[in-house]
């Protein structure tokens, strides 16, 4: 059994859909089933990240694991767009850092330093 999708239940869909889109660099998913205001895909691989508007959203109580080529990379790259970042911290090769969205849904990104 794989998992298809994760569902983030948000409150603020434009402003969370920009972030995982303009921020992290998610590219939407070309099959849109539902309108955008109420359901949003990313094309993630294996695994959708799905946002669907709520009243009550998730409220930060869960993490989404991106594993990326070089952490540092993608740590300069969020640097540059304002987020205030900790310094990162290279531990044998290999690193991760937190953010979080708008919502306070945590993102971590780990991989080779």
């Amino acid at each position: 059994m794989e998992i298809g999708n994760i569902i983030l239940f948000v409150k603020d869909m434009k402003g969370v859909t920009a972030f995982y889109r303009d921020v992290v660099g998610l590219q939407p998913d070309e099959e849109q089933s539902f309108p955008a205001h109420r359901f949003f895909r990313f094309n993630t691989g294996q695994c959708k990240l799905c946002l669907h508007s709520a009243s009550k959203p998730n409220g930060g109580r869960q993490k989404i694991g991106f594993p990326v080529e070089s952490v540092k990379a993608v740590h300069d790259a969020l640097k540059k767009k304002g987020l205030r970042l900790r310094p990162l911290k290279n531990e044998d090769g290999l690193a991760c850092f937190d953010i979080s969205d708008p919502e306070g849904n945590r993102l971590q990104f780990g991989g080779h330093y």
